[in-house]
């Protein structure tokens, strides 16, 4: 089976606290393995003006808030139960600065940033020309739909490691709006089709009782919603951890899918399979092959 990664970090080979990683635990498994980096991200080199004018970066700071000591910082009510990471997650702790260091600069432009990875991805699973299973985590997660939705005679099942999200917005950092097609920031193939994503894919706030949880903004239940043709027969699975920010609002990602025709969408919540304590960087943290195992077990009973 081929496996495409999607990534925004460099740590799917091996992990800071010098552990395998999960493109080696999958290579061992006998997968044939694809690492692929965003445009002008990591081992694709920034072109000075190309998608934007500057470079971007994340600061030490906003790393350890948001992936590696979230309990200190307790952003987000599920943050309290993050215990995954190998060492105590700041700057000066060898680990965080191993993980640091693998950080790279991008450009903060999602829709130039999709398009042309769609572009560049759809050439490359030409190439390949099997069965793939395409995987992305975070800013990356992003990049498995668009390439299905272009190539779907290809893409097989798609695995989704907290993806940018939630529908329509921003995370929990910012209340803007965002990814007007719903789950991307450039066209996905609906029926009917969408043509203007402001006024075709028409929005309603669908509310949550758990107060740990955010609201969720879908497409209204009237006129229909819109479906994604291309991705509706595909295998998904949306995985989130017990104590990262995406806990707040990966199940308004799933709800969107399955009210976009995606029926096969199955959301693996790691605290409901006994699994608990992780953040964001799940792919990093002290128990990531018991993850990854749960991973081989999905694609391994595809029917692909």
């Amino acid at each position: 089976m081929v496996l495409l990664l999607t990534r925004v970090m460099q740590n799917f080979l091996n992990k800071p606290d010098g552990g395998r990683g999960w493109a080696s635990r999958f290579l061992e498994q006998g997968y044939e393995v694809y690492i692929i980096d965003q445009t002008f991200r990591g081992r694709s080199a920034w072109r000075p003006g190309a998608g934007s004018t500057t470079p971007t970066t994340y600061s030490a700071e906003i790393i350890q808030q948001r992936f590696t000591a979230a309990q200190n910082y307790m952003l987000w009510p599920q943050a309290i139960n993050h215990t995954q990471w190998p060492g105590n997650g700041t700057m000066g702790d060898p680990i965080f600065d191993s993980f640091y260091s693998s950080n790279v600069q991008f450009i903060s432009n999602a829709s130039y940033q999709q398009s042309t990875v769609q572009a560049a991805g759809a050439k490359l699973l030409d190439r390949i020309g099997k069965p793939v299973i395409l995987l992305g985590h975070s800013q990356g997660g992003l990049l498995p739909m668009v390439l299905a939705d272009i190539r779907p005679e290809h893409a097989k099942a798609i695995i989704l490691l907290e993806p940018t999200g939630p529908p329509f917005q921003e995370a929990i950092f910012s209340n803007a709006s965002a990814r007007p097609y719903g789950l991307t920031d450039i066209p996905l193939t609906y029926t009917p089709p969408v043509i203007n994503p402001h006024s075709d894919l028409v929005q309603q706030v669908y509310p949550t009782m758990d107060d740990k949880l955010s609201s969720c903004i879908l497409q209204a239940d009237s006129p229909p919603p819109r479906q994604l043709v291309n991705l509706a027969p595909m295998p998904i699975l949306v995985l989130t951890t017990d104590s990262s920010y995406h806990a707040v609002y990966d199940h308004c990602t799933v709800a969107y899918l399955k009210q976009a025709g995606c029926s096969k969408t199955q959301h693996l919540e790691l605290p409901k399979v006994g699994i608990f304590g992780n953040g964001h960087m799940v792919f990093m943290e002290k128990n990531s092959d018991e993850v990854q195992r749960l991973l081989h077990q999905w694609i391994s009973e595809l029917d692909v």
